[in-house]
């Protein structure tokens, strides 16, 4: 697999897990909705990376690599621009995914209906950002 066919992967995977955390919110589990979201973030992160032909086999090697790419000088202010909303998204979701309030009180409440609202439809924008990133990487 060259790196396109690699980016397009994750785009596809971001895809169903974008879907995945839409039918999540709609059922009212914000525990994996904000698990699902997170692991958007990851694949939209991975599909940049791959794009650009930097990718760690290790999920948390994603930020610094991440960082590393949005430092390029080559790189475009549109595609930096969508780097740092996506750490900036990874940041905030991250906690949500760690902690199991579950065994204190059901449902659990990781996220706010809300807040995970506002992300969903923030990482569903910044997905659209990067299916344009790619085509535009392939014109």
């Amino acid at each position: 697999m060259n790196n396109s066919e690699i980016a397009s992967e994750y785009i596809l995977r971001t895809n169903r897990t974008l879907k995945e955390a839409k039918m999540a919110f709609d059922d009212g589990d914000l525990l994996y909705t904000a698990i699902r979201l997170y692991e958007s973030v990851e694949n939209m992160s991975k599909a940049l990376l791959s794009l650009y032909g930097i990718y760690s086999k290790s999920s948390s090697g994603n930020a610094v690599s991440l960082e590393y790419l949005k430092r390029d000088k080559d790189l475009d202010e549109k595609t930096k621009e969508v780097i740092s909303k996506l750490q900036e998204i990874e940041a905030k979701l991250f906690p949500s995914t760690v902690v199991d309030e579950s065994s204190l009180k059901t449902p659990s409440v990781v996220i706010r209906h809300k807040e995970a609202e506002i992300i969903m439809n923030e990482i569903t924008s910044l997905f659209d950002k990067i299916n344009v990133i790619f085509d535009e990487f392939h014109n």
